[in-house]
């Protein structure tokens, strides 16, 4: 296996070294892919302590290009360059000692030519608890997210792209999804866990007597949750169920906005054009 990996920036914060120290000793080479748009940069990227600095390949152009045509700039790289295998993560996931070399591992055991996306076990870190039970088993699963998921190179040639016009949310969905209907699975290896966290998630309440933890997602991530959750039902009917994601990053996201938000009114505008635009089928950066 030649592995490539890509982690795309957005304003990181100072974990970012530690995350990239928990799995860069095992990979070959590690893009950055900076989305900060350059006038909101207020100082410039330190990657003082990088274990492996040699092995980093820093890449962007000025401006935010959403997460799609970031990991498609990955995906060519790894193509153009002979990798057999590339790794995307988010910027603040990170592996406790050996788990990413366990992951390698069980995917050699596998079988690491086979065609199949191979995924992680999640533990959610404000939660604390797994996305699945933590077993020896490996599962096929629906969809992996982003963050600690595997490709063979060779099924972005089969496959195509990832669909950047979707700009943020929904685009590793996708992929899985597309690879399902051409018979290619996602396994999730569930005794492998990635640190990770989900969305904005600050502080939990109490709400008609149940606990709540509202998931504060800025303006324009809100928008594109509840748009691209709209498109994508209408191209994988069953694969996403309209009704329980509405209910999720619209209808309750009202309430939480209302009773524990900040920036009430922006984000209000931006449940109300996602939904609009996700009937109208629009797709591509939010104008």
């Amino acid at each position: 296996m030649k592995l490539a990996a890509v982690v795309v920036l957005y304003h990181p914060d100072e974990n970012l070294v530690r995350n990239i120290n928990s799995y860069l000793p095992q990979v070959d080479t590690l893009v950055l892919w900076d989305n900060t748009p350059e006038g909101e940069k207020t100082t410039s990227l330190s990657l003082s302590g990088v274990c492996h600095p040699e092995r980093l390949e820093y890449m962007g152009c000025g401006r935010n290009v959403g997460i799609g045509a970031a990991l498609n700039q990955a995906v060519a790289y790894a193509r153009d360059n002979g990798f057999t295998h590339l790794l995307t993560l988010d910027q603040d996931s990170y592996f406790r000692e050996g788990d990413f070399q366990r992951y390698l591992e069980n995917i050699r055991a596998y079988g690491e030519d086979a065609e199949a996306i191979f995924s992680t076990n999640y533990f959610i870190v404000s939660q604390q608890i797994s996305s699945y039970p933590v077993t020896e088993s490996v599962e096929e699963v629906a969809s992996a997210m982003t963050s600690g998921t595997i490709y063979p190179v060779a099924l972005f040639e089969k496959l195509g792209n990832f669909m950047e016009e979707l700009f943020v949310w929904g685009i590793d969905c996708e992929f899985c999804w597309r690879a399902r209907r051409r018979q290619i699975p996602t396994y999730c290896f569930r005794n492998v866990l990635l640190q990770h966290d989900l969305g904005y998630q600050k502080k939990k309440h109490r709400l008609f007597g149940k606990e709540v933890f509202p998931n504060e997602y800025p303006p324009q991530r809100t928008y594109y949750n509840v748009r691209n959750g709209i498109i994508l039902h209408q191209l994988y009917p069953d694969c996403l169920n309209l009704k329980a994601h509405l209910h999720y990053h619209l209808y309750k996201r009202i309430v939480f906005v209302l009773l524990y938000e900040q920036q009430k009114f922006a984000k209000w505008k931006a449940l109300w054009e996602g939904y609009r635009d996700g009937k109208r089928n629009r797709l591509g950066e939010r104008k």
